[in-house]
């Protein structure tokens, strides 16, 4: 059995009631697409989870893909820190850690200390905006330094003889060059979502599956039919988090709920 997850933005207790169900014993293996972070009130919590449960398990039985949260706050820390990299898009992230911002700053304050957290508080009153983010990018890189490594190393995709697992989609006019014919950008962003025949099936978060339905009360699995499966029940906003298995002989597609598993 392969398991898919998708789009937990800090909901942890949501994450390890969904984990109870998991059977990794044999060759069964979950593949988490991304977006572990933002909304909930336990980033941080998640992001840890997830690493110990990799370490405790290895990296080819709990595979675990960036999203378009993890690059966010990747960015941030590299625009604001002495690690730059080129940001060749132009994209600025420095309004990430604003207090108003429930994808930054709920996360930033699951990652630090409530003594960091009240130096920067006072470090506020008396520095600019760009001296705050500086300072709490040092911040996180002090306190989860092989935490941020970890967020770094993550891969965008992964593939199968006929899957490809991924936080938001693929260029699918490249055909089979999609894995060199598709930018980051579209590995981690992608929006609209695709819908239809392609030749590999596309496992996918990202969209909340209410918007693909057109129903704001469907937070399930959305098949399209043909080659798609989305799988983010917006989970931080009223939904659900859905797992998604794959029988791997039978070649079916389930979600799983506690008490059924049911076919899609």
């Amino acid at each position: 059995m392969i398991y898919a997850m998708s789009d937990i933005h800090g909901c942890l207790d949501a994450l390890k009631e969904k984990m109870k169900l998991v059977d990794l014993s044999g060759k069964n293996r979950i593949i988490f697409l991304g977006d572990y972070i933002g909304y909930g009130p336990k980033s941080g919590q998640v992001l840890k989870f997830l690493f110990d449960i990799q370490k405790k398990h290895g990296a080819d039985k709990v595979i675990i893909l960036k999203g378009n949260h993890e690059d966010m706050l990747l960015r941030w820390i590299d625009e604001f820190s002495d690690r730059k990299r080129s940001l060749d898009d132009g994209l600025s992230f420095d309004l990430w850690l604003k207090n108003d911002s429930e994808v930054g700053y709920n996360t930033f304050k699951t990652l630090v200390t409530k003594e960091q957290l009240n130096e920067l508080s006072a470090f506020e009153k008396k520095a600019s905006f760009s001296e705050i983010n500086k300072k709490a990018a040092k911040m996180l890189i002090e306190t989860n330094g092989e935490l941020i490594d970890w967020l770094r190393s993550l891969d965008i995709f992964y593939a199968t003889d006929t899957q490809i697992f991924v936080h938001a989609g693929v260029d699918e006019e490249a055909e089979d060059f999609w894995e060199w014919g598709t930018s980051e950008e579209t590995f981690l962003w992608k929006y609209p979502a695709s819908e239809g025949y392609f030749y590999k099936t596309v496992i996918a978060g990202h969209i909340g599956t209410s918007g693909l339905a057109g129903d704001d009360d469907f937070h399930d699995i959305y098949h399209d039919g043909e080659s798609h499966y989305f799988i983010d029940g917006t989970v931080n906003n009223g939904g659900k988090l859905l797992l998604l298995g794959y029988d791997e002989t039978s070649e079916k597609y389930y979600q799983i709920e506690e008490n059924e598993k049911i076919l899609i």
